[in-house]
């Protein structure tokens, strides 16, 4: 949700000292000599202005995250990493296809032996600026590789830079 905000504009006036300004918006305070008194205080009112505010903004974020898993259990080591690797090498042709940059790609592999079978995970994390494309790969590797991958739902957010910007 971006919100549009109008600007605001503060006009104010200080008066020195010296002057002969009564303030009508300020009751119980009257001048002697050169300065206010407050009847209550028997001391010269303050010349402060004190000006607090508070706002709020907000914007749509400019970055999104995807993660993609692919794994696989078999009972021959190279037979795990071989069906792993197959389609973590598309996932990444994929990703280069549509341009998106290495600094922008995540890759972290797993590789164990649990009981009597070895198991191979690999996650490919991607951050997307245009989250269209974004879309358009997901769908892409859902459509082409079904079940034997799994798409994490994007996780949006803002970059350090779209926050200095806000500021």
């Amino acid at each position: 949700l971006l919100v549009r905000m109008t600007p605001s504009r503060v006009f104010a006036a200080l008066v020195p000292v010296n002057s002969n300004h009564w303030d009508e918006n300020e009751p119980g305070f009257f001048r002697t000599g050169t300065s206010w008194r407050s009847p209550e205080q028997g001391r010269p009112a303050s010349r402060e202005v004190q000006v607090t505010g508070t706002a709020e903004l907000s914007a749509a974020p400019d970055r999104a995250r995807v993660s993609v898993l692919v794994s696989s259990g078999k009972k021959e080591a190279g037979e795990a990493k071989n069906s792993v690797c197959r389609r973590l090498d598309y996932i990444l042709q994929v990703i280069r296809q549509q341009g998106i940059q290495e600094m922008n790609v995540t890759v972290t592999k797993d590789f164990r032996r649990i009981e009597n079978a070895y198991h191979m995970e690999a996650e490919v994390c991607v951050v997307f600026t245009d989250f269209e494309k974004m879309q358009n790969i997901c769908n892409l590797l859902v459509e082409k590789l079904t079940t034997s991958v799994t798409i994490n739902p994007p996780t949006f957010y803002h970059s350090a830079e779209a926050m200095e910007d806000l500021r």
